[in-house]
């Protein structure tokens, strides 16, 4: 439907400029190259002028309409293209969310994963759940004083565990290396 008045709007298009510019105007106009002068006798007693007057108000009436039609044609295609993105694009909204999520619960998973090896390898080794006593918490054996040998035997015998605490949150504050902790 929107094709055939499509058709039509630009036909009265054409129509309406040659109707407007076949028309004799206070210097003659295009008219006169087309033998609008001696329109009289063609278009009856008034001539040319009456009769290109009414195509023209018929063809500018037809363009308005059609002009009226094609906008209310767009409109309502336009509601319901706009109401399509919007849904698109609230669905790319939750699905970025739920990723986002997901990320967030997957490292939650990954750091706490990685806290409970630390501190059962702590439990097991006697060592800190930061890995042999190389970098800073001050909770290693070495650090604090609080380690001993077994008496009478040939070999080292590794300290008593000790007590693993929780790794400091992300952004706080940590202990200096070699701070004594309490």
């Amino acid at each position: 439907m929107s094709t055939l008045v499509t058709l039509l709007h630009v036909f009265v298009c054409v129509f309406l400029m040659l109707t407007v510019l076949l028309q004799s105007g206070k210097g003659g106009g295009m008219g006169g190259a087309f033998g609008g002068g001696n329109a009289a006798t063609v278009f009856g007693g008034s001539g040319a002028s009456s009769f290109l007057k009414k195509l023209t108000a018929g063809a500018a009436t037809v363009f308005m309409l059609t002009s009226m039609t094609l906008a209310y044609f767009a409109s309502t295609n336009a509601e319901d293209s706009l109401a399509s993105f919007g849904v698109s694009q609230q669905q790319r909204r939750i699905q970025k969310e739920e990723a986002r999520d997901k990320a967030l619960d997957e490292a939650e998973a990954a750091e706490k994963a990685e806290v409970d090896a630390a501190a059962a390898a702590a439990a097991v080794g006697g060592g800190s759940p930061e890995g042999d006593g190389a970098a800073g918490s001050g909770t290693d054996n070495a650090a604090t004083g609080s380690g001993s040998a077994a008496a009478g035997s040939a070999a080292a015998v590794e300290a008593p565990p000790v007590p693993v605490e929780a790794p400091p949150a992300a952004g706080s504050a940590t202990p200096a290396a070699g701070s004594a902790t309490p």
